[in-house]
Parts: structure tokens; C-alpha cells; sequence
């Protein structure tokens, strides 16, 4: 008979800085969502730990740029912060674009309206 032994779960950390960035955001009165790749309860605990508003996850770069353009129907004005490819073409159709340019790729940077150079 098989049966596992251990099981190891690997996430990335959350900065403390991350947190303030949100809070400052809130306190600005901007919305914040997560659009991820990752499984839907990574990013919704990612989410969650940082104060973000929203979360969704196991999206496709297509579904992120349609998210995007939902958005900026019923909302109006949309900023996008990533970091790489699959992010690329919801960073071109956001009004205002940030590539978080330490860890981005180039595709992500070349794309943003805004390269940010430090990942803090």
C-alpha cells in the first residue's frame, strides 16, 4: 500500500512594505484587486494577508486584460502594477501601467507606462 509521508506546501512571503502600499492605497480611496495565475485560495490568502479587496485567480493573460477592460467600463480610470509576460497585455490596455521593473521581464517593462526599478 502507497500513502504519502509528508506534504510540503511552498508560498511566497509577504513584505511588510506590501501591506502599507495597500493601506495607503485604501486610504486614497483606490480599490484594489489581485489578478493571478495562481489557484484561486493562494490568492485569495495572499489576498487576505495583505488587504487587497479582491482576488481572482487561475486567469489566463486574456482573462486578465478582459478583467481589465470590465473594469475600466464600470469604473472608469484603471492602474495595473505586474511583472511579467502574462501581464503584459493587461499592462497596455490599463491607463496607466507599473512594471515592477527589479523582477519584471522585459516585455513587461517595455509595455508599462511606468517601470518602478526596485521590487520594495
Amino acid at each position: 500500500e502507497t500513502q504519502a509521508l509528508a506534504l510540503f506546501a511552498v508560498a511566497d512571503t509577504v513584505k511588510d512594505t506590501s501591506r502599507a502600499a495597500i493601506g495607503e492605497l485604501h486610504a486614497l480611496g483606490v480599490k484594489t484587486l489581485m489578478l493571478t495565475g495562481d489557484n484561486p485560495h493562494t490568492a485569495e490568502a495572499i489576498a487576505a494577508q495583505v488587504g487587497i479587496d479582491e482576488a481572482k485567480g487561475s486567469l489566463l493573460p486574456t482573462d486578465k486584460l478582459n478583467a481589465i477592460e470590465v473594469l475600466i467600463k464600470h469604473q472608469g480610470t484603471v492602474g495595473m502594477v505586474g511583472d511579467g509576460i502574462n501581464d503584459a497585455p493587461a499592462l497596455a490596455r490599463a491607463n496607466v501601467g507599473f512594471a515592477m521593473g527589479a523582477a519584471g521581464t522585459d516585455t513587461a517593462i517595455e509595455t508599462a507606462d511606468v517601470a518602478i526599478m526596485d521590487d520594495d
